[in-house]
């Protein structure tokens, strides 16, 4: 990019301790077919070799932000405060961006002047890279806007209008997670959404993410979560709660059994492989005992045709 030419797009991605996947992530970045964008990547406190990683490039396009960890909210904030483009999208350090994400939503939000944010459809990969599934997201306005308060996005798909970001007040620094959900939930008031049915992301699944949550837990925090979109702020007892939880949870043995107990579900029901399921659920079981992991253990010898069929009616079951 001519360093004399405003940027049409600002990529912004905050990196924590991110270096496993990282240089990956840097590359689907730097090889987009689209070229007028700037990479802004903060550093937000690592201790391991991400900065090493991030400044061992010499692309001109990367602006790098190298700063104390703050958290996710105020990390993408202070990127995104610095961005020279109209359009910011986000990316995720662990993630993988098909090489025509940044055209083809350029190109979407250039011809449909009244959406305030394009995101996508995603190949979702599990930590080791093995394809799990694709998403198969709604991708009208209407269909998406009816799903809310649930975000109808894939966070760092997405590619929105600076001005609505602010407009919509940023990322919430008072939510230590689910940030999206709230800022979506107020964008939505100023303009339509869209989804592109494409997968313009490698979308991975990792043992830190929320694939399974105690119940009593995630009723607590959907109610933390429904003030912040009501009021844009929550109590200092949320906020303590919150911290409790994100920091007791991040590597705990639940945590990980939930995780490998969501993906031998996804090899099993929706992708069919065996062996993966068998592996998963292993995993799970090493971390803490369930029944149902030995059902599927079980179930995961059957023939394809049988298990799709048992899938059917596990789902009218609950319909």
């Amino acid at each position: 990019m001519n360093s004399n030419m405003k940027p049409k797009v600002s990529v912004v991605m905050s990196v924590y301790n991110g270096e496993r996947y990282l240089h990956e992530s840097i590359k689907s970045i730097l090889n987009q077919t689209y070229k007028n964008f700037e990479f802004i990547i903060i550093n937000d406190g690592s201790t391991d070799r991400s900065l090493e990683i991030i400044r061992s490039y010499t692309d001109d396009r990367m602006v790098l932000i190298n700063q104390e960890n703050t958290g996710l909210a105020k990390a993408l904030n202070n990127g995104i405060a610095i961005s020279k483009s109209d359009y910011i999208a986000r990316m995720d350090a662990d993630d993988v961006a098909m090489p025509e994400r940044l055209e083809k939503q350029v190109d979407f939000l250039s011809k449909n002047l009244n959406c305030t944010i394009v995101g996508s459809n995603a190949s979702v990969i599990d930590k080791d890279g093995y394809f799990v599934r694709d998403s198969n997201l709604s991708t009208t306005n209407d269909e998406m806007k009816r799903k809310l308060p649930s975000t109808p996005f894939i966070h760092p798909s997405v590619m929105f209008r600076k001005n609505i970001f602010y407009k919509a007040g940023q990322y919430p620094e008072y939510m230590l997670n689910a940030q999206d959900v709230v800022l979506f939930n107020s964008m939505a008031k100023y303009g339509t959404f869209a989804n592109l049915s494409e997968n313009l992301i490698q979308y991975r699944i990792v043992p830190t993410a929320n694939t399974g949550r105690d119940k009593k837990v995630s009723e607590k925090f959907n109610k933390i979560l429904s003030k912040a979109i009501k009021y844009n702020k929550i109590s200092d007892d949320d906020f303590a709660y919150l911290k409790t939880k994100t920091n007791s949870n991040r590597n705990s043995k639940e945590r990980l059994a939930n995780y490998h107990l969501y993906l031998a579900k996804k090899y099993l029901w929706n992708n069919y492989q065996p062996k993966l399921t068998r592996s998963n659920l292993i995993k799970s079981l090493s971390n803490k005992f369930n029944f149902i992991c030995v059902f599927y253990y079980f179930v995961s010898f059957m023939p394809n045709i049988v298990i799709k069929s048992l899938y059917e009616h596990l789902k009218c079951e609950k319909c």
